[in-house]
């Protein structure tokens, strides 16, 4: 009885890991997480050799649904996608995870437990938790950031979506940034933004609430709340995210003297932190300026993540400035 007791109170401290298939040198392993109100959602580890403490990236995906374990075993394992491929060369715990569809609601603590929960893994060094997101899942983590602040120690976000809810879903098409857009993108921002306000007024039960919403989940007016070093990649030929949009939220942060890091691709569509060998953003094979691209995305991603978990907690390792000279 006493040894029964041990092990549901070591249980309650940390997740107890079924075994996993060996891939390399790495153990994969499919797993549930709480999210919020006790749901259980899908996640998959990918576990380095030795015996830890090891630093942790846990990732999160894109759209708006819940992923598979055959999807987030892209977003975590040694044979996923090419960025991810590349953090399991690394020593360090890749943690995939997913979420309930919506926005501005549940999903944020879905994400937010679900980092937790890679916090509490065995062998996980708590201190050293990276977060690296693509556009719905980068809107996430930088709002998991700001519900967070220090208890992860870096972000990184690909084309994060709706920095700003006021411009997305009510912006004037006539002024700066969405005038600023090619027409052809301008309008399917505006629609698609103008669609999601009516459904939040339905939703909330007047324009007064959902406007209050859309305050209280604006990553761009709550920046203040990002403490952490945040490395964005974004690129000028993103019609789904593009940079101009995102921009502002990066010279707020830099205003607030924050650790900011910026990689701008000049000719990748979304989702091109991924590296992906087929996009839905792009019909055709890739050029070769995008895959050097994407290759110098991932390398920035790995020195992102290098220098923040080498660091003293607390200490990144100095801003680095934006690359907008060639905006």
């Amino acid at each position: 009885m006493a040894v029964a007791l041990l092990i549901l109170f070591a249980s309650a401290a940390a997740p107890v890991l079924p075994r996993g298939e060996v891939v390399g040198n790495r153990e994969v392993i499919e797993l549930e997480y709480p999210g919020a109100g006790g749901r259980m959602f899908r996640a998959v580890l990918s576990m380095p050799s030795g015996d830890g403490p090891v630093p942790i990236v846990v990732t999160i995906h894109g759209g708006n649904e819940e992923k598979s374990y055959g999807y987030l075993r892209t977003m975590a394992a040694p044979t996923g996608n090419p960025t991810v491929a590349l953090l399991n060369e690394q020593p360090w715990a890749v943690l995939a995870i997913t979420y309930r569809a919506g926005f501005f609601g549940l999903e944020e603590e879905d994400v937010v437990a679900g980092i937790r929960f890679a916090k509490a893994l065995p062998r996980v060094d708590p201190a050293r938790v990276g977060v690296l997101g693509g556009s719905h899942g980068g809107h996430l983590a930088l709002r998991a950031a700001q519900l967070m602040g220090t208890e992860i120690r870096a972000v990184a976000v690909g084309s994060p979506w709706m920095t700003d809810p006021f411009v997305y879903m009510l912006g004037d098409p006539g002024v700066p940034p969405l005038s600023l857009l090619p027409p052809s993108v301008r309008e399917s921002i505006v629609r698609n933004g103008r669609q999601l306000y009516q459904g939040l007024v339905r939703r909330t039960g007047s324009e007064e609430a959902a406007r209050a919403v859309m305050r209280e989940h604006s990553i761009e007016a709550q920046a203040e709340k990002i403490l952490v070093p945040t490395l964005f990649l974004t690129s000028l030929a993103d019609e789904q995210v593009p940079h101009l949009l995102v921009q502002p939220l990066i010279e707020r942060l830099l205003a607030l003297d924050r650790e900011v890091w910026v990689y701008t691709a000049t000719s990748c569509p979304h989702g091109f932190y991924w590296g992906r060998e087929v996009s839905a953003a792009q019909a055709g094979p890739k050029t070769a300026l995008q895959r050097a691209e994407e290759e110098e995305a991932r390398r920035e991603i790995l020195r992102f993540f290098t220098q923040m978990f080498s660091a003293p907690a607390g200490q990144g390792a100095g801003t680095r400035f934006p690359r907008l000279a060639n905006l």
